[in-house]
């Protein structure tokens, strides 16, 4: 029901700033990249008996980034006291007056219009139904803005069936530190009459928000959805609800943001979305590295690092100071860099979405007088509320302590530094490595003499070694040169989707390296995953193949078939690499349309197939279907026949790992026997996501 409480929701909506007002156009900005968008797009009521009533509410998004300007909003349905129109705030469950049930426009009366929506903001309608008589009533709500001067929301009466309500539908975390986590609840009731169907949970945006329901995650384990209210039967029951739990939980620090979407048999709004933001309109505070380390240092020298302090929050970051705190080790042998100092108080300015972070370089000396390890800490004073509390008077600052850590040495071991430590990259790509920041305090230019490159571990099938150059930039899978020792650079080629592990392996002029320093050793992690909604892959091994490095070997295709398609090797509905670019789904719409990247004629590949937005199987009646087909098995040139080869498929779905045919026993590959069979794989559902196994072989090519 709407609360009808006077002037007090007046004094809620100006304090909060989600809104400007005024009595006229005058200093109001707009833009016309505002973008208005209403969720749903209609008042949807049941059929009610007199005396009863229910709200329903649309959500007003401005999803552009200028201003949206709602100059009025205007009724359009019977004055008979059936409809009231109420307003809520997204950060305040109180539903306010907005327009009464005789007409009466309090918007007006307090001079409230217009009201403007800033970019990525929205505004919730709430009207109230409370039937005068045996007539189903409808109508519509008509509001005049900037973008469209009649932009109208229905109003209808219906006998509902399943009808789904989700309460709230924003969840924001607040301030959670990296390394913690927190818990919010989101509840799901069908309003209806019969039951809902609630047949799917996906998240969009990071995957650090984790939704539960009853400890499991419906996106892994969808039975959790078939009977939620746990009353026995399939689906949600009239008037039940049950809980989603969303935990957020961040590897790091920064704002964070997601959508999450619940999709069900609701005919009026079959997907709901939730909108989840964390870390968004607080100071935070971020130093990289988060401990600051001299491995080896020399006596009675000065060595010296750097850390960066980083605002990741949505407000600005205020730093008042910055100076060393001697640890019971420490003595007074790690120093802050004066220079390096802002003059203080200091602000750096909110993050923003898809920007560097706004950042301040802070210098540290280290100068050990004996050979020893030695502990301190450099603390900085901030207004990031997850440090510890220093109350001044009425002020109150918090305290964050950077751990430092030092070693004292006679003879400094090399220390191995790559410029870059972590990659996040895409499958196929090429890596630049370096090792250019690597030292020797005692060696000659203070640089280690010797560097080395090498995989620890890789995807199952990756045969990708670092080298001194691609031996052709054009294709990288034809290999690359030998690494030069001398130099600390090298290229790495990502090809098969997943985590590559590398070594920076360093020496100095005197030999000293990995087998006697911990120093003179670093690692890279680099993680090769797609951004396509479907990336299938394709490796193969030969057995009687010992080199497939080389030219002779091989040929095993890749198809995705299309679920309009008519058959195998037909276009424009199979992709492989004889229709390697086909126009599937809107015409020249590149997003759904497939492309093979690689056709490995003479190897054990990667063959991969991607597929940005794929077409809805449902409406089209069929699924995708993953097919191999053992193009050539003797050699070109040669004309040896090289027999069997054992075929790897994995499937990734958004960027995940779902099938690989290893589960239930599977072996995990097909042995392909000989030339010309066929392999018919696993079908995938969209937008669903699933895989499923059909392993049908054939002894000649469908």
């Amino acid at each position: 029901m709407l609360n009808l409480g006077g002037m007090r929701w007046l004094a809620g909506l100006t304090a909060a700033g989600l809104f400007l007002v005024g009595c006229g156009d005058d200093g109001i900005k707009s833009s016309t990249t505002a973008r208005l968008a209403a969720d749903p797009s209609a008042f949807v009521f049941p059929k009610l008996g007199l005396g009863q009533n229910v709200d329903r509410t649309v959500t007003i998004r401005n999803e552009g980034e200028g201003d949206l300007v709602i100059k009025k909003i205007k009724p359009d349905y019977q004055l008979d006291k059936e409809f009231r129109l109420g307003y809520r705030k997204a950060d305040d469950a109180t539903i306010y007056d907005g327009i009464g049930a005789e007409g009466e426009d309090h918007f007006a009366e307090q001079g409230l219009y217009p009201l403007v929506v800033p970019g990525g903001g929205s505004l919730d309608l709430v009207l109230n139904y409370k039937p005068a008589d045996e007539i189903a009533d409808g109508g519509k709500l008509v509001l005049d803005t900037n973008v469209d001067d009649n932009f109208e929301i229905a109003i209808r009466i219906a006998n509902v069936g399943a009808e789904i309500n989700v309460s709230p539908t924003t969840l924001d975390f607040g301030r959670v530190p990296a390394g913690e986590s927190k818990t919010l609840e989101v509840t799901v009731t069908n309003l209806g009459q019969v039951e809902l169907d609630v047949t799917g949970i996906l998240v969009n945006g990071s995957q650090e928000f984790q939704p539960r329901i009853d400890g499991k995650d419906p996106r892994r384990v969808p039975e959790v959805l078939q009977n939620p209210d746990k009353e026995g039967a399939q689906g949600l029951g009239a008037g039940k609800s049950f809980t989603i739990e969303v935990t957020y939980s961040p590897a790091v620090e920064g704002p964070d943001r997601a959508e999450m979407q619940i999709a069900s048999s609701d005919p009026n709004r079959p997907g709901i979305k939730v909108n989840l933001t964390a870390n968004g309109a607080t100071p935070c505070l971020k130093v990289v590295p988060a401990a600051v380390e001299f491995p080896s240092s020399l006596v009675n020298r000065v060595d010296s690092r750097q850390f960066t302090i980083e605002s990741c929050g949505g407000e600005a970051l205020e730093i008042y100071g910055i100076d060393a705190i001697d640890g019971p080790d420490g003595g007074d042998a790690f120093k802050v860099d004066e220079e390096s100092l802002p003059s203080f108080p200091a602000v750096l300015p909110a993050a923003e979405a898809g920007q560097a972070p706004p950042s301040r370089a802070i210098g540290v000396t280290f100068e050990p007088r004996e050979q020893r390890i030695y502990n301190g800490a450099i603390g900085i004073i901030s207004n990031d509320p997850t440090g510890e509390p220093m109350v001044e008077g009425e002020t109150t600052r918090y305290l964050r302590r950077v751990s430092l850590l030092g070693r004292g040495v006679l003879n400094a071991c090399p220390q191995a530094r790559p410029v870059q430590d972590e990659f996040n990259v895409q499958p196929l790509d090429v890596i630049a490595l370096d090792g250019g920041a690597s030292i020797d305090q005692d060696g000659p230019m203070n640089k280690p003499v010797e560097y080395e490159w090498v995989v620890l571990s890789s995807p199952e099938g990756s045969l990708s070694v670092p080298g001194e150059a691609l031996l052709n930039p054009g294709d990288p899978a034809l290999g690359v040169r030998d690494d030069d020792k001398s130099t600390p650079t090298a290229v790495f080629w990502a090809d098969l989707v997943g985590t590559y592990t590398l070594e920076l392996r360093v020496r100095d002029n005197l030999g000293l390296g990995p087998d006697q320093c911990e120093t003179a050793v670093a690692t890279v992690t680099i993680v090769a995953k797609p951004e396509q909604a479907i990336h299938v892959q394709l490796v193969w091994r030969t057995p009687n193949d010992p080199d497939v490095t080389d030219t002779e070997g091989t040929d095993l295709d890749l198809h995705l078939l299309h679920p309009n398609a008519e058959g195998w090797f037909t276009a424009p509905y199979d992709c492989y690499y004889y229709n390697p670019t086909p126009d599937w789904g809107q015409l020249d719409n590149p997003d759904d349309d497939p492309s093979i990247d690689i056709d490995d004629i003479n190897g054990n590949g990667p063959e991969n197939i991607s597929l940005t937005n794929p077409e809805n199987t449902t409406t089209l009646g069929a699924p995708y279907i993953v097919g191999v087909h053992y193009y050539r098995s003797a050699d070109r040139r040669t004309g040896f026949d090289f027999g069997p080869s054992f075929a790897k498929v994995r499937i990734f779905i958004n960027g995940n790992l779902s099938w690989d045919f290893s589960a239930d026993g599977d072996p995990g590959e097909k042995q392909m026997e000989a030339e010309d069979h066929f392999w018919d794989v696993a079908d995938i559902q969209w937008p669903s996501g699933e895989v499923r196994k059909r392993d049908r072989y054939y002894q000649q090519r469908p």
